[in-house]
Formats: C-alpha cells, sequence, structure tokens
C-alpha cells in the first residue's frame, strides 16, 4: 500500500515552521467537532447554512432539536456495557484475578470504557490511555488530541501515538504581561514517551520551550490503545456514526419545524366581513375592527362575518416523516423496538424482543469485537507498567477472558423453563445451568449446587411417597 495522502508519515509536522494543526488534519478534525456540537445538541452551528436555504429572511434557526445523535451513541455504548461484563484473569482468588479486579475497581474502568465507547461512535474512534502516578491510571482521550503516525507502506503499522493541544499561557514581564500560545506533545513510542513544549506563533509551530522530557515506560508496547469504528484496509481511522444519517435528520428537523410553524400561524384565525364592520379610531384614525359581542347590522347582498378556515393538508408531511424515519432506522442499523418503541405483541418474550433487534444487536456484536482486544490489551499494559515501576506487590496480567453482555433484559421466566427442560432431558448438569442463570462460579457455585441437594434429599425423607417410582402393570396382571 503506497500514497497515504491523508495520514501524517513522519514527526515531520511538529518541525519548526509547520503550521498547526497539521493540514492533512484538519478535514478529520473538522469533522470531529461538528460531530461533537450534534452530540451536544448544538445542530444550529452544523446545519446552518442548509437551514438558511429554506426560508427568505435568511435568519433561519432551528426550532426543534431531534438529538438522534446522541440518542444513537449512548444505545450503542448500553447495548455494549450496559451490563458490565466479567473480566477472568485467573482462578478466583488468585493473585491475577486479583489484580485485574483491583485495576477494574480503582481505575472505574467500565465508566472509562462507555466514555470511549460514546467517541467510537461520535468520531470513528475512542482512545484509552494509561500513565502511572503511584499506580497505572487507565482514562479515556479524546481523539481531538490525537495524531498517529503511520508507516509509509502499511496505513494499520502505527510508528507513534502523538498527543498535541495547544493552549494559552500567560507570561509576565517588567513592561506587563503578555498572552502566549503554547503547545503540549507527547510523543508515545513503544517503550517511551518523550514530551515537548513548542510555541505557536502565527499559527506556525516555533521554538521549543525548555527541553525535551524523556519517559522509560519499561512496557514493550503503547501506552495509548485506540478502539475503532467500522474500518476498511485503506484507512486508519473508522467510520462515524453520524456521517450518514446527517441529511435525514436536517430534513426531520426542518420538516417538524416548518409542521409546528405552520399549525401555530393558523391557530389564531383571522375574521373576514363586510366594512362595516370596521371602526376608525377618533385619536389615531387607524380602521379597526373590535370584536366582544358586538351587534354588526347587515345591509342587503352583506355577508356576515366569518372566520377564515384552513385545511393544511400535512397528510404528505406525516408520510414523509414515516418514510425519514424508516431510512434513519437502516442507515444506524436499529429499529424503532431498540428506542423503547415497542408495539404490543410484538415483544411478548426475551426471544422475540431479540429477533426485533438483530440489526442493532448484530452491530453491537461488531464493536464488541473491536472492544475485546482493546480492553485486554489495556489491562495488560496497565499490569506490566506497574510491574516496570517498580510498584509494590504488582502482578503482570497474561491471560485474561472477558464474558460480554448482550445488554438486553432477561426474560427470567423463559431462561428458567429452557434450563429446566434442558436439564430433565440430560443435555446439561446443574452447575452449568446454575452459572449461566445465576452466574455462580467456584465455591458460591459448589455451595448452592450443595444446598439445592441438601433440600432435595431433606424433601425425601420428609416425603418418601414422592421418592417411590410409579410402575404400570401390564392388564390382567
Amino acid at each position: 500500500m503506497t500514497g497515504l495522502p491523508n495520514m501524517l508519515t513522519s514527526l515531520d509536522f511538529l518541525n519548526q515552521g509547520s503550521a498547526w494543526p497539521p493540514p492533512t488534519e484538519l478535514e478529520r478534525l473538522a469533522l470531529y467537532k461538528a460531530n461533537r456540537d450534534l452530540f451536544e445538541g448544538a445542530h444550529e452551528k452544523v446545519f446552518k447554512d442548509w437551514v438558511r436555504l429554506l426560508r427568505d429572511d435568511q435568519k433561519a434557526s432551528l426550532e426543534i432539536i431531534l438529538n438522534w445523535p446522541k440518542r444513537l451513541s449512548t444505545l450503542f455504548a448500553d447495548l455494549l456495557l450496559g451490563e458490565p461484563p466479567q473480566v477472568k484473569a485467573g482462578d478466583e482468588g488468585s493473585p491475577e484475578q486479583e489484580a485485574a479486579a483491583r485495576l477494574i475497581e480503582e481505575n472505574n474502568l467500565f465508566n472509562a470504557a462507555y466514555e470511549v465507547a460514546l467517541d467510537v461512535s461520535r468520531f470513528g474512534v475512542g482512545l484509552f490511555k494509561v500513565r502511572y502516578d503511584g499506580r497505572a491510571i487507565i482514562e479515556a482521550q479524546t481523539p481531538l488530541v490525537w495524531f498517529p503516525v503511520v508507516k509509509p507502506d502499511n496505513v494499520k503499522d502505527v510508528l507513534y501515538h502523538v498527543l498535541a493541544w495547544d493552549y494559552e499561557e500567560t507570561e509576565e514581564r517588567l513592561i506587563g504581561a503578555r498572552q502566549l500560545r503554547r503547545l503540549k506533545v507527547e510523543i508515545h513510542e513503544r517503550g517511551r514517551i518523550i514530551t515537548r513544549v513548542y510555541d505557536i506563533t502565527s499559527g506556525n509551530i516555533s521554538a521549543m520551550v525548555g527541553e525535551e522530557q524523556v519517559q522509560e515506560t519499561g512496557v514493550d508496547d503503547f501506552l495509548v490503545v485506540p478502539v475503532y469504528n467500522l474500518s476498511t484496509s485503506d484507512r486508519l481511522t473508522g467510520l462515524d456514526d453520524y456521517s450518514d444519517l446527517d441529511s435525514v435528520i436536517q430534513e426531520l428537523e426542518i420538516r417538524i419545524a416548518q409542521i409546528s410553524r405552520i399549525l401555530d400561524k393558523h391557530a389564531d384565525p383571522n375574521l373576514v366581513g363586510p366594512d362595516t364592520a370596521l371602526e376608525q379610531d377618533p385619536k389615531t384614525g387607524e380602521v379597526t375592527f373590535r370584536g366582544g359581542g358586538k351587534y354588526f347590522p347587515l345591509a342587503p347582498g352583506d355577508q356576515p362575518p366569518q372566520y377564515v378556515t384552513w385545511d393544511g393538508q400535512l397528510d404528505a408531511a406525516f408520510r414523509e416523516i414515516e418514510l425519514l424515519m424508516e431510512q434513519f432506522y437502516a442507515l444506524s442499523e436499529t429499529c424503532a423496538a431498540a428506542f423503547g418503541n415497542l408495539k404490543q405483541g410484538l415483544a411478548e418474550s426475551g426471544t422475540a424482543l431479540r429477533r426485533l433487534m438483530m440489526a442493532p444487536l448484530a452491530k453491537t456484536n461488531r464493536i464488541r469485537m473491536r472492544f475485546d482486544p482493546a480492553l485486554k490489551q489495556v489491562l495488560k499494559v496497565a499490569s506490566a507498567l506497574e510491574a516496570a515501576q517498580g510498584m509494590p506487590n504488582a502482578v503482570k496480567l497474561e491471560d485474561i477472558h472477558i464474558t460480554w453482555q448482550d445488554g438486553l433484559p432477561d426474560d427470567d421466566m423463559e431462561r428458567t423453563q429452557i434450563e429446566v427442560q434442558r436439564y430433565g432431558a440430560g443435555l446439561t448438569s446443574l452447575e452449568s445451568a446454575l452459572t449461566r442463570l445465576d452466574g455462580l462460579e467456584g465455591k458460591s457455585l459448589r455451595d448452592e449446587v450443595e444446598r439445592i441437594r441438601g433440600e432435595q434429599r431433606s424433601a425425601v425423607s420428609l416425603n418418601p411417597e414422592t421418592s417411590r417410582p410409579t410402575v404400570t402393570l401390564p392388564a390382567g396382571e
């Protein structure tokens, strides 16, 4: 693979005199900022030019915000992490399992993963960052400050994860303070991190401030772990969830806003009638109509006063909204049931609900395929960093297994019936059934099995008749 016009292939973009941000990254950063505005409900910042074309006064503003982008991102994050996955790094009570549980609890890992899942939906990529401050710290990092550097011949092979952000700093001088624009850069390599600070002058990188700092991590891997959305062979960053839906959401918002404007306009109808119903104000000379129960005599041929009635003919508008929603569900890989719009009789069981949710569950599985190795990598890197930094009792994690949930509410009656039928047919054991139903394992599972069997023995001893087999004799005996 050659020719990567929109990717950074060296650290030359940090050279003195280079423009900041790098020109190759402007389109990506603009997309991230627009999608962030959509997620936060500031749709007028993204759709404003398109909306103005529909208005003669050129001063249109979105009156109704349908924040489908936010709802879409939270939907898939909920399906992925609404039920926290189970992480197993060793046997129950082993040092590895306790170390994994500590890392998850101290870092509130699944909340950080939820933030990364939102970024995967919004931007097409989410980032975990691991650092050491007395212990390993795992946190979500915004892709707005991420500048990956890849090999010139392979877009998938990352050489550096560069995290860079500019900020304002006040410099005190004898003749008065002045505002400086600074750029802080973290260059993440395998095994070390280089930190630099630059001055930015007129939009270009100028001199480095101070000396660069080099931190040896002792870990033979990056401390930045990306998670990509749907990706292809010719791109590193994933595709976001919003771009395909922009035109549909724009049209939905405009159409509903127009319907609302029409209904408001005709909520107070106008009155028509003969000119004898008008009066002239003696002070202003303005000819006006005064209501309030006044009687108007009608001359021969005059028409009685009447209100102007209006038939909006909005059926076509509502049919368009239905069509747009169908397209929204198809393009977003969702369905009405995913957003709680369940018609009576369509999801009377857990199996029926899962059939309705086939499309969003398939997309969640695709995202899970990206998150599973990333979470494992994050835990391995965090544990290796603690060991390399000499943290007491640090344990390196090597073999990690994650059991994911589907995020849907469980139908306990249906699940229990299935396990009872399988157990009665001899197709599963009591231990396996309890593991699937209650998530028990190890000592807890053994104790529960012993309690159940003990209760069964007690029931048999109290009522021996229940244990006697029923024998049917042949006729005539």
